[in-house]
């Protein structure tokens, strides 16, 4: 006869940090403000119903989108483990890398309005980002290419 014990981890107990992920070296840092709450479905219907936030994309501990009506990223801190979401923005046409990081705390979502060339296309990694080591880490997850225009 054997015996199965199950005890709850503790609070204070560090979560495992995620494989490294290596990014340009050239990579372009902006720190995300704080979006209150409601403010995004207000922003969102400022921008009119053809212009959503499009290439939504999660990992179980950030998520991210794009709003092509003032080429702003929004991206969520999903887990309260001491490391930030990031939205790394990628475009199809040179422009350096950037990455909007958003240290704000677990359960708090963030943007960065930034300008990108409207003939172009952006592509977004969301990820996490630690402070501490100013290194990126998995989860990580990639969006399709999306139009800067929204078409």
């Amino acid at each position: 006869m054997s015996t199965f014990g199950v005890s709850p981890a503790q609070a204070d107990d560090q979560q495992p940090i995620g494989l490294e992920v290596e990014m340009p070296a050239n990579l372009k840092i902006t720190e995300a403000t704080e979006v209150p709450e409601g403010a995004e479905t207000a922003d969102a219907a400022a921008a009119t119903a053809t212009h959503p936030c499009i290439g939504y994309t999660a990992t179980y501990a950030s998520d991210g989108c794009f709003q092509p009506y003032g080429d702003v990223f929004y991206a969520t801190d999903l887990l309260a483990d001491g490391k930030s979401a990031a939205i790394g923005i990628f475009t199809d046409y040179g422009r350096v890398e950037e990455v909007c990081i958003v240290s704000l705390g677990a359960g708090k979502r963030g943007k960065c309005d930034l300008d990108y060339w409207e003939k172009g296309s952006v592509k977004l990694e969301v990820l996490l980002y630690d402070s501490d080591t100013k290194k990126f880490y998995q989860p990580v997850a990639w969006s399709g290419w999306l139009r800067v225009d929204g078409q």
